[in-house]
C-alpha cells in the first residue's frame, strides 16, 4: 500500500561562495553528485511527463493520488537542483551543454520513440536507483563531512526517494504488468544512467585538475570497494529488482527517510516546509 506523501520546498540558502572541495572525503564522490545535480531537472521533467500521461489509466484513487503528490516532489526536487547550478556557475564549471546534449539525447529521444509502458518501466527502474542509492547514502552517512547546505540538499532528495519509491513502481504495475516490461526498463535504464553520471564525474573531475590524482582514484576505489561497497551493493540492489517478485517495499527504510526530514524540518534549521499544491516553488534567492 502506498504511504501519504507530502511535497515540500526546500529553503535552505545555498552557498555562493562554497569551494569546489565541498566533500573532502571524496571528489569523484562530489564530481558524481554535481552531475546528479545537473542532470535532476531534465530528468525529474521526464517522470513527471511520463506518470502525468499514465494517470487517466490508473483506477485506484490511492494510487492516482500518491502518483500527483510524486509529481509534486519531483518539480520541487528539480528547481532546489536548478538553484544550485547557480553555486557550479559561481565556481567556474561548465556543464551546461552536457546537460543539454543528455536531455536532448535520452529524455527527450525515449519521449519521442518509446510506448507510454516503456517509459513507465524506465522511470520506475531509474527511481529504484534513486531510492537505493537514498538508502545507501543515508545509512552509511557517506555526507558526513559535506557542506550542510550541500548535504542538505542532497539527503531532502534521498529522503523523498525512499518516500515515494513505490509511487512509479505501482503504476508500472497498475498499467503494464509485463514482467517483461519490468526488465526491459532495466535493461535500458541501468547502464545508461551510470554511463551518463560517469561521463559527467570525468568532466567535472577534468575542470578540477583532479582526473589525474592518484588520491581521486583512490578514494573512489574506497567508496566503491572496501570503504562504502558501493558497486557490490549496487549490483545487489539491480539484482533485486530483477526479482519477478520484487517490490520496493521489502526495503524497509521508511526510518531513514523519517529522520532527514525531521531533522531539516526542526526549529533549528528549518530548511523544509510543505509545499502547496499546483506550481512548485519559485527560486530562493542564493545566499550572499
Amino acid at each position: 500500500m502506498t504511504a501519504e506523501l507530502t511535497a515540500r520546498r526546500f529553503t535552505a540558502p545555498l552557498p555562493a561562495d562554497m569551494t569546489r572541495d565541498w566533500l573532502p572525503s571524496s571528489p569523484a564522490v562530489a564530481a558524481a553528485l554535481d552531475t546528479y545535480s545537473v542532470l535532476v531537472p531534465a530528468n525529474e521533467a521526464f517522470y513527471m511527463r511520463t506518470i502525468n500521461a499514465s494517470l487517466p489509466l490508473i483506477a485506484d484513487p490511492a494510487l492516482r493520488k500518491a502518483a500527483e503528490t510524486f509529481i509534486h516532489q519531483e518539480a520541487e526536487h528539480g528547481v532546489a537542483h536548478k538553484r544550485y547550478w547557480q553555486t557550479l556557475d559561481r565556481q567556474g564549471y561548465r556543464f551546461r551543454g552536457f546537460e543539454r546534449a543528455v536531455d536532448r539525447l535520452t529524455f527527450r529521444t525515449v519521449e519521442r520513440i518509446a510506448p507510454l509502458s516503456i517509459r513507465l518501466s524506465m522511470v520506475s527502474c531509474v527511481e529504484h536507483i534513486n531510492a537505493y542509492m537514498g538508502h545507501e547514502f543515508l545509512s552509511q552517512r557517506i555526507l558526513a563531512d559535506a557542506h550542510p547546505e550541500v548535504r542538505a540538499l542532497l539527503e531532502w532528495h534521498f529522503a523523498e526517494e525512499i518516500e515515494h519509491k513505490t509511487v512509479s513502481f505501482d503504476i508500472l504495475q497498475a498499467v503494464a504488468p509485463s514482467y517483461a516490461i519490468r526488465l526491459l526498463g532495466l535493461v535500458l535504464s541501468a547502464p545508461l544512467f551510470y554511463l551518463v553520471l560517469t561521463l559527467g564525474m570525468l568532466h567535472f573531475l577534468a575542470q578540477n585538475r583532479r582526473l589525474w590524482r592518484p588520491t581521486t582514484w583512490g578514494r573512489l576505489l574506497h567508496h566503491l570497494g572496501g570503504g562504502h561497497h558501493m558497486l557490490w551493493r549496487t549490483l545487489k540492489h539491480l539484482r533485486a529488482y530483477a526479482r519477478p517478485s520484487f517490490h520496493p517495499s521489502q526495503l524497509d527504510d521508511a526510518a531513514l527517510a523519517e529522520a532527514v526530514i525531521a531533522r531539516y524540518s526542526s526549529s533549528d534549521a528549518d530548511w523544509l516546509t510543505p509545499a502547496k499544491r499546483g506550481k512548485p516553488s519559485p527560486q530562493v534567492p542564493m545566499a550572499a
